[in-house]
């Protein structure tokens, strides 16, 4: 049955799919597991954020509302239809009229839920100057990756294409090399799902080689040298993706969490990671991709990597992506896409991407749509709050208090390196007592 599904079935698969994940980890953004199993339970549908986040209104979100992920998503399905292609600076001059929407009570116009990362690529985006693919900043996130879907599609018979344009849609607000493979990966994957129509279906764990090969192919050199924005030296996300037909052989999921864990901790990150859905793409991305890539349905995917918590808008719209092109639009369940909002602008844009028109009768700018439910948004947040305040339950948002600035590292130490470190700090602390405990006694 699933090789006789449509090529429109599957775009739209894609991309609903991909919405309703980024919708249904948008609640659970910044929560860990055993935090997300303890409020809610197995995720099944659309949460209501105030009972994870009572009295915290910055941390509501409007239920069955996507993310950023998905604004960019349909950002770059628009451009492709309209102009064929995607050029980086029809991309930040879109980001940047977005940002100048006026939206009462939001802090960057009709975008939702924007990372440092992206406010800094905003700023130089802003310059007529600068080319938008210097524009990106040095993380090494899941952010990427979440957009590559609608590149996927487009190029899905052209790998080459496909690949340089991942690259410079990246680096539009993403600089590092990690994030980039990452973002490749995932476009690959969606390609991969969408020709599986024809032809001998891939097992998982051929399918994630395949994959490993085709970002290893990729010609990076050319995009990520230019100006001083980006080194080819730095740390790959290949590693971490080379690890993934082995864990999908085995498939178990204790196994292959603790083992993504283990080896993002050696593809330098800033800071040591402790879960598999954290965002650093060596640990979020893989941790997406085994679950998208290893046979399960969409009702069983999406809420398994959402329940992870962490950067779970990310990952849910990675797996909804990829299991929505392999399994086409009837995989999605019903109430995900009844309480998904703008769910026939989604529709439009994988419509207009498998035929190459758009339908303007019903389309909507992206501006006016996204100005239009972020405002909704932002109502219902200050309803809650007053409500909040007027129970007494209203946490007060403490004001953030940046530390000095650092130079930058092109790496972080690894673990054993910090845990060497910590154990050190710890007997000079031990020492010092044990010091001061002799003086007390000899006086």
């Amino acid at each position: 049955m699933k090789n006789e599904l449509t090529r429109l079935e599957r775009y739209r698969g894609c991309l609903l799919g991909l919405a309703a994940g980024d919708a249904l980890g948008a609640p659970l953004r910044g929560m860990k597991a055993g935090h997300v199993r303890q409020v809610y339970g197995e995720i099944e549908d659309y949460v209501d954020a105030a009972k994870a986040w009572e009295g915290r209104p910055h941390r509501w979100v409007l239920p069955g509302l996507y993310t950023s992920n998905t604004q960019r998503v349909l950002v770059i399905a628009d451009i492709l239809a309209r102009d064929g292609h995607c050029e980086p600076r029809a991309l930040a001059d879109v980001f940047v009229e977005m940002a100048d929407a006026h939206v009462p009570g939001s802090a960057c116009g009709c975008h939702r839920r924007v990372s440092r990362n992206f406010l800094g690529a905003l700023e130089r985006m802003r310059s007529a100057t600068t080319d938008p693919r210097e524009c990106g900043g040095p993380s090494a996130g899941c952010g990427a990756a979440a957009r590559g879907a609608p590149l996927g599609l487009f190029y899905a018979d052209k790998p080459d294409l496909l690949a340089r344009a991942v690259i410079e849609t990246s680096m539009v607000t993403h600089r590092d090399r990690r994030a980039i493979e990452a973002a490749l990966a995932v476009a690959l994957a969606v390609a991969q799902a969408v020709a599986g129509q024809s032809g001998r279906r891939l097992r998982p764990a051929e399918t994630a080689r395949l994959l490993a090969e085709q970002v290893r192919q990729a010609d990076m050199a050319p995009s990520l040298n230019r100006g001083q924005q980006a080194n080819v030296t730095a740390p790959s996300f290949l590693p971490s993706l080379e690890l993934l037909p082995r864990l999908l052989e085995e498939a178990d999921d204790t196994l292959a969490f603790d083992s993504i864990v283990r080896e993002a901790n050696r593809c330098a990150p800033d800071r040591p990671i402790h879960d598999p859905s954290e965002g650093f793409a060596p640990a979020g991305v893989i941790a997406a991709l085994y679950l998208a890539l290893g046979g399960r349905s969409l009702p069983e995917a999406v809420p398994t990597v959402v329940g992870l918590g962490r950067e779970a808008h990310d990952l849910g719209a990675i797996v909804g992506a990829i299991v929505g092109a392999r399994e086409g639009l009837e995989a999605i369940p019903g109430q995900w896409l009844v309480g998904l909002r703008n769910a026939d602008q989604v529709r439009l844009r994988a419509d207009g991407l498998a035929s190459g028109a758009i339908d303007y009768s019903t389309w909507r700018g992206i501006v006016e749509l996204e100005s239009e439910v972020t405002a909704t948004e932002e109502r219902e947040r200050r309803r809650l709050a007053e409500r909040w305040d007027k129970e007494g339950l209203l946490v007060k948002k403490k004001p953030r208090i940046r530390p000095p600035a650092q130079p930058e590292l092109g790496f972080a130490p690894p673990p054993e390196l910090w845990l060497r470190r910590k154990l050190e700090r710890e007997q000079r602390v031990r020492k010092r007592r044990r010091e001061d405990r002799g003086r007390k006694d000899g006086f």
